[in-house]
């Protein structure tokens, strides 16, 4: 009876472990370990996804330090003395040297497209430095008209020659009303400056045209030969 008992108890449990056995290799267990695998996956992209947004976020500058930025800017501009200003205008005198020197380059050719951009750069310079003389308190005097038949590039030499002057006349007012306080008020400076920074941007602006030109008139000369 015991010996019954003991290979029934022994069939039971074989049986136990082959149910065990069975519903492990499953094809209802495979895809209920499948759809864990694949939700574990997901909310590992999702973390990395967050995190690289949150890495993102932080290189780029905050509302906060674009206004501090802004900020800092404005506060330079109006700290700028009278004799760096006349500094400043002395070194765009320069520049013009520089320009003039390149205008006048043997067999220069600019194209009719590009003059009249140069042309409207010249004007701009001109309108700036006429309020900036104004704000100075100094007389404006327009740039003299060219006599006769002038080429483009003999205007051009003219309108920043007439700059020179303008700009030589302004340094030296800012800077002597500068050595006597209160003769020139903190808006007028201001605005002063961003004119001559206008001036600066828009010579600037015409080297970099005038560049382009002279390196076409290398090519083409280089072909010729």
């Amino acid at each position: 009876m015991e010996e019954k008992i003991e290979k029934i108890s022994s069939i039971s449990s074989s049986d136990s472990r082959d149910e065990l056995v069975q519903d492990k290799s499953s094809p209802s267990n495979i895809g209920i370990d499948k759809d864990h695998f694949e939700s574990l996956m997901l909310q590992e992209r999702r973390r990395e996804s967050s995190q690289t947004s949150q890495i993102e976020a932080s290189k780029k500058p905050s509302l906060m330090d674009e206004v501090s930025n802004l900020n800092q800017k404005v506060d330079h501009m109006s700290r700028v003395t009278p004799k760096e200003l006349a500094d400043k205008a002395n070194g765009l005198v320069a520049q013009i040297d520089e320009l003039k020197t390149k205008l006048t380059t043997p067999n220069l050719e600019i194209k009719s497209s590009v003059q009249n951009l140069l042309r409207n750069k010249l004007s701009h310079i001109d309108e700036s430095l006429k309020v900036a003389l104004s704000k100075a308190g100094v007389e404006y005097t327009p740039p003299a008209k060219a006599t006769g038949i002038a080429t483009p590039i003999e205007r051009f030499l003219g309108f920043l020659t007439d700059a020179q002057h303008q700009l030589q006349h302004l340094g030296g007012e800012v800077e002597t009303m500068g050595l006597k306080k209160g003769e020139i008020s903190p808006a007028s400076m201001l605005a002063i400056q961003v004119k001559v920074g206008y001036v600066q941007h828009e010579i600037e602006f015409f080297t970099s045209l005038l560049n382009k030109a002279l390196e076409s008139t290398k090519t083409i000369m280089n072909v010729q030969v």
